[in-house]
């Protein structure tokens, strides 16, 4: 039953069936400027449970390295019951442990949101077991709810 599961789940991960099925890393380009679309972004995860637990501004490393860089920010994200349970899955979860989001600034002005795919992790870190599977795939619906506000 197991196998039948994860091959079932492995076909919809490399379905061309949607934008983003198959993709390991996530792109999104957001209709608004690097600020809103942290907040915007941030805000739909936090009424779902999870913790904004930074916030690294890489352009302002990089000015103090004398480098430059586009406006790059990466935020750090956690839902300490999910990490834990997904942990309990596979303990190499952890290094995925707590999520990060890229937001960043392209030439021209686009700005860029992305972020590895978390049905992903099951392959990466031999994930079988159906309610870690559950888990993973309401992460990547709740990312994809949050990103749906950057882009509607």
């Amino acid at each position: 039953m197991k196998k039948i599961l994860f091959l079932a789940f492995s076909l919809i991960l490399f379905s061309a069936c949607g934008m983003k099925k198959g993709n390991f890393l996530i792109t999104i380009t957001s209709k608004y400027e690097m600020s809103e679309t942290i907040t915007n972004f941030s805000k739909v995860l936090e009424r779902k449970g999870y913790k904004v637990i930074s916030r690294t501004n890489h352009a302002d490393i990089a000015k103090k390295q004398n480098m430059y860089l586009m406006p790059t920010t990466s935020i750090t994200i956690d839902y300490p019951a999910v990490a834990s349970g997904l942990m309990t899955c596979n303990q190499s979860m952890a290094i995925e442990m707590p999520m990060r989001v890229s937001i960043y600034e392209e030439l021209g002005g686009t700005v860029k949101l992305a972020y590895t795919q978390p049905e992903y992790w099951s392959l990466k870190h031999n994930i079988k077991d159906k309610n870690c599977i559950d888990i993973l795939l309401q992460i990547t619906q709740d990312l994809d709810i949050a990103t749906t506000s950057i882009i509607e």
